[in-house]
């Protein structure tokens, strides 16, 4: 089942994704974190071999340079991440103290990433999937109140 949201709705949605687009910013710097070491080893090795040369050296200081390049991103999008989490964290408990049940379901889905059949099996729901997107939309308008309120942060 898709879920029809409102305007209003989808702007508290796209506040809430905000963490999942920044991890996901952090995955693929991690890959290119593993790219650069693989290819960082796979040099020193060609290096070691052959001894050093002018085109295997330029590839190290590269490979290097790439990796210098993907930490610092990393520890750029870590803070970011870590920020993200925390500003998320208090929107979501701002839903729950205006409704619990709804804030609930919005952290559910949002923090802990489970879909709407896995909230409606849990042991604090049980119920059909139908309530759990009942619950979310009514979360996501609290959100959007506190959003059009400032309160977001």
């Amino acid at each position: 089942m898709r879920m029809k949201l409102t305007r209003e709705q989808k702007v508290a949605d796209r506040y809430l994704r905000l963490y999942d687009m920044i991890e996901s910013r952090l995955d693929s710097s991690l890959v290119g974190l593993e790219r650069a070491e693989s290819a960082q080893s796979s040099i020193t090795g060609s290096i070691e071999a052959m001894g050093f040369g002018g085109a295997k050296e330029d590839k190290m200081l590269k490979a290097l340079a790439r990796i210098e390049d993907a930490v610092s991103d990393i520890e750029s999008l870590s803070r970011d991440l870590s920020a993200s989490f925390l500003q998320i964290e208090r929107f979501v408990s701002s839903i729950q103290r205006i409704d619990s049940q709804a804030g609930k379901v919005v952290r559910l889905t949002y923090i802990n990433r489970l879909s709407a059949k896995e909230i409606a099996e849990t042991d604090d729901f049980r119920c059909s999937k139908k309530t759990v997107y009942e619950l979310l939309k009514r979360g996501l308008d609290v959100g959007f109140e506190l959003l059009a309120k400032g309160e977001s942060k």
